[in-house]
């Protein structure tokens, strides 16, 4: 059974569909539509997806830097131990 919180919250969200998109809100399917997010990738020219693989390759270099200097600090540190 459905609780009347349940209803009540459709019929608030009803009520905001119909208040920003008219009639329209009802007669057509509005479900994942309208995304306003993040723009897609396919817009990028080819200097900004150039320039971005760039700016991801020093980041995952340095990522990859950090991480040697982190393991050879741990096997230094093991040394010590033993």
């Amino acid at each position: 059974m459905i609780g009347v919180e349940k209803a009540r919250s459709s019929i608030k969200r009803w009520r905001a569909s119909f208040k920003t998109h008219g009639e329209q809100a009802f007669s057509e399917e509005r479900r994942g539509k309208g995304g306003s997010g993040r723009p897609k990738k396919e817009n990028l020219s080819a200097e900004k997806k150039l320039e971005k693989a760039e700016v991801r390759i020093r980041l995952l270099e340095a990522e990859l830097t950090l991480l040697k200097k982190l393991d050879e600090m741990e096997r230094q540190a093991k040394k010590r131990l033993f």
